[in-house]
């Protein structure tokens, strides 16, 4: 599904769309790129805004690839990013807001030819039964995946979620069952595993998520005791991969996490929770990892129901970063937060909590994960009912509401690769809708570029002694 255009659009009410007569207009400047212009992704734009008959200023800025598909929004009268695009031609636009209630705008017509976004390359999955890791090679042009000459690896027992850094040169995994990490060193060249030396220290209680810090040098593990002892543990990753705890590790976390997601810059980092409706938040020391809580947080779920079980199992960035997406466990609610790029602080988007709407066969559905298109274009929701995977087109969900219905009533995991190009989940062969049946599936799908929906790879569902029992780790990397 692709992410609604929240912020600027709705904030002001469709105003640029609606060729409303404002007592002023902005003037935007456009340097880059050119109208008319060949580029390869990321495309880099620069621009500025100036308002004359406005004594107030330019209040905000944000960039269109497709007419209402704002991908970065900026609250000042200048803009410097790039942006990941796929090849194709488009109609970009660059719109400005005054303090006066004008709008103004530039269209810069330009074709991308060629996206440098990392391909494909590993995929790993964890077998929480047999204590390993499997190990696959992505064929980067079809997406197929198969076992590399190793197979597997060896871990703790009873192994769940994963991570990699974000080079795709180390994979650590949450042993649920001896309640510690295992970490990995990534042949680049064929994709088995070889274990860093040592071992952290044991993690108290059950341990629920794993994220690596975008620098590398951290990695943070949620964990709860019977969701009433709930605790983050950061490790520092020595030059030779081994992890040590961190000065103050373990911080106390309020509520029972489920999975924690850490912003491009490595400031922030945000945890879902289950039983309680509410997304925790924390800024990170980048000079030695620990934690301080966010100003307001925690942050409250909009749009709970009373007869469904509180929280989220998952969340993910979206539009660079802009905004925090969180798919909320009963009936179909995704709340979308604005996240403050300096204090980290959320607040409710406008027109958040949106809701995915079942086809008019089904009662409403539980939302598992989500994973978002790399280029932002759209999301992908894993539904535990109907038992499907929707991408789809527009902000409106059902203008193209595609979906893949897998038969895995029991997936809770789903990932895009990298490049954007295929979509991963975990679910078994049968296609009954029987919690953890054997034998396990890793789904594969290609993604259409023009509107984000899914089709099979081929040979996909791909046999696996992974299960979906709900303890899965699925990692894709370049």
């Amino acid at each position: 599904m692709q992410a609604p255009p929240f912020s600027l659009t709705l904030l002001f009410g469709f105003a640029a769309l609606c060729n409303v007569a404002f007592a002023t207009t902005p003037v935007v400047n456009v340097t880059s790129p050119i109208n008319g212009s060949q580029d390869s992704s990321p495309v880099h734009f620069t621009a500025s805004a100036s308002s004359p008959a406005c004594s107030k200023g330019i209040a905000a800025m944000r960039i269109y690839i497709a007419p209402g598909d704002g991908v970065y929004t900026v609250d000042s009268n200048k803009l410097d990013t790039n942006i990941n695009m796929a090849p194709g031609s488009y109609q970009t636009v660059v719109q400005a807001w005054d303090n006066c209630g004008g709008v103004g705008k530039t269209a810069v017509n330009i074709t991308v030819t060629s996206n440098q976004l990392p391909l494909p390359k590993f995929l790993y999955s964890s077998d929480s039964k047999a204590n390993r890791v499997y190990e696959y090679l992505i064929n980067p042009s079809t997406g197929v995946i198969h076992p590399t000459t190793q197979v597997y690896a060896a871990t703790g027992s009873v192994p769940a979620r994963m991570a990699s850094d974000q080079g795709g040169f180390r994979l650590y995994v949450a042993n649920t069952g001896s309640k510690n990490i295992s970490g990995y060193f990534i042949n680049r060249s064929n994709g088995s595993l070889q274990p860093v030396p040592g071992a952290p220290g044991p993690v108290v209680g059950f341990p629920t998520s794993i994220v690596v810090h975008p620098s590398g040098k951290y990695v943070y593990v949620t964990s709860t005791v019977n969701g009433q002892q709930n605790f983050i543990y950061v490790f520092a990753v020595e030059s030779d991969g081994a992890l040590v705890p961190a000065p103050g590790s373990p911080f106390t976390s309020q509520y029972q996490p489920t999975t924690a997601v850490i912003d491009s810059t490595g400031n922030f980092l945000y945890i879902a929770t289950i039983n309680d409706p509410y997304v925790e938040g924390y800024r990170i020391n980048t000079s030695d990892g620990a934690l301080t809580p966010l100003p307001g947080e925690p942050y409250v779920l909009p749009g709970e129901q009373s007869n469904c079980s509180p929280g989220a199992l998952d969340l993910s960035f979206a539009q660079k970063g802009q905004h925090l997406v969180v798919p909320e466990l009963c009936d179909g609610v995704i709340a979308v937060y604005n996240v403050n790029s300096s204090t980290g602080e959320l607040t409710n988007a406008p027109g958040s909590p949106v809701v995915d709407p079942p086809p008019a066969s089904y009662q409403p559905v539980d939302l598992e994960a989500i994973s978002v298109d790399p280029l932002n274009r759209w999301w992908y929701l894993y539904e535990t009912f109907p038992s499907e995977i929707p991408g789809g087109d527009l902000a409106t969900f059902t203008a193209q509401h595609e979906a893949e219905r897998t038969g895995q009533n029991c997936g809770d995991i789903v990932r895009a690769d990298p490049s954007g190009k295929f979509v991963y989940a975990i679910g078994n062969t049968t296609g009954n809708g029987v919690c953890g049946a054997s034998p396990g599936a890793i789904l594969g799908f290609a993604v259409n570029q023009s509107n984000g929906s899914l089709t099979p790879l081929p040979g996909s569902p791909f046999p696996s002694p992974t299960s979906d029992d709900g303890s899965d780790g699925l990692v894709v990397t370049h």
